[in-house]
């Protein structure tokens, strides 16, 4: 009767210790949480599959190297978005991975059957070891490897972010894949010009790269998705300036008369004076629009650097035969800036 009594009281012992919180901060273990900042129960789904997996046998690298310096997320991404990929191309995917120990880009390597068969275990086991990531983000991460791939996707990092860093992460991959599009295509499009419009083109392009980096810090700072809101703003005005400069160019613009463009110019004054008198009830920081972290400065200059990527787009239009009218150019991006401030003027 002893020893049935201590037998109960260890198997009891052993179920709380199960059941009771563990810390967040167990950097460098297995599994990584030390991104979770509140605790956990060893007994929660994640956590038991995380442990189902912890012994699961790796694959060997593949036979090629990789320098210790490489980019395995830039690799990757750049890889799954050719059209093809040779077995060749992933292996240096992988291998740049391992000698990074980058686990992100090989969990998703492995729960894609990316250059290497599918397997979900080994996809999860590498899901438990991501740096950084948020309990609901593990949650979700490891419930949906576990659940196998669905017909017609691609897993990816992104699917499951609740984190406002992860927001910033996946919002910046989404804008340098986005960008390396625009960049394709805009040069394809210079390169079709005549001397000098293809000179007045790289001026108005680079107003345009000044005009988004300017407009980025009229974005409100507030929250840790702030910085996700900066590259989606300025991600948006470079989208914006492409599709306006193929309209241009293929006779596209909607047309607009002078009077079109001066109507405009009232309207994007009176936005702009209406932004700028907001008041501060912010008593430290008097020069702040409302109650967010925008300075008038802020939107002063990037106001300034609207007019010169307007003036510079005007001019390039001049240079195109047939092209539109200048006053043409002028309505849309006066428009778009108008909607802009108004944006502003509902955030704050």
């Amino acid at each position: 009767m002893q020893q049935i009594r201590l037998y109960q009281l260890a198997a009891t012992f052993t179920l709380l210790a199960a059941c009771l919180p563990a810390p967040a901060d167990e950097a460098g273990q297995y599994p990584n949480t030390a991104g979770f900042g509140v605790s956990f129960s060893r007994d929660e789904a994640w956590y038991r599959q995380c442990k189902r997996v912890e012994k699961q046998p790796m694959p060997q690298a593949p036979g090629v190297s990789a320098p210790s310096n490489c980019d395995a997320t830039d690799l990757y991404y750049r890889k799954h978005s050719q059209a093809v990929v040779s077995q060749a191309e992933w292996d240096q995917v992988r291998a740049c991975a391992i000698v990074r120990d980058d686990h992100t880009v090989l969990m998703m390597l492995y729960a894609n059957g990316f250059g290497v068969p599918h397997n979900a275990d080994i996809a999860i086991h590498h899901a438990c070891m991501l740096p950084f990531a948020a309990k609901a983000e593990m949650e979700a991460r490891v419930a949906h490897l576990a659940r196998g791939p669905e017909a017609g996707k691609v897993f990816d990092q992104c699917d499951d972010i609740t984190s406002g860093r992860m927001g910033t992460l996946c919002a910046d991959l989404r804008e340098s894949r986005d960008g390396r599009v625009r960049s394709v295509r805009l040069e394809r499009l210079a390169a079709t010009l005549p001397a000098p419009a293809r000179a007045a083109f790289e001026r108005m392009q680079a107003a345009a790269g000044r005009y988004a980096a300017a407009a980025g810090a009229e974005t409100d700072m507030q929250g840790t998705a702030a910085a996700a809101f900066v590259i989606q703003r300025e991600g948006k005005l470079r989208e914006q300036f492409m599709q306006a400069a193929l309209d241009a160019i293929d006779g596209k613009l909607p047309p607009a008369s002078a009077q079109d463009a001066a109507a405009r110019d009232r309207e994007l004054n009176a936005a702009y004076q209406q932004l700028m008198a907001a008041p501060s009830p912010q008593a430290d920081w008097p020069e702040r629009l409302g109650g967010s972290t925008v300075e008038r400065k802020d939107v002063r200059a990037a106001e300034r650097a609207w007019i010169a990527y307007r003036d510079a787009f005007a001019a390039f239009v001049t240079q195109l035969r047939p092209g539109p009218a200048p006053d043409a150019v002028k309505a849309l991006l006066t428009s778009q800036r108008i909607v802009s401030l108004k944006e502003i003027a509902r955030s704050i």
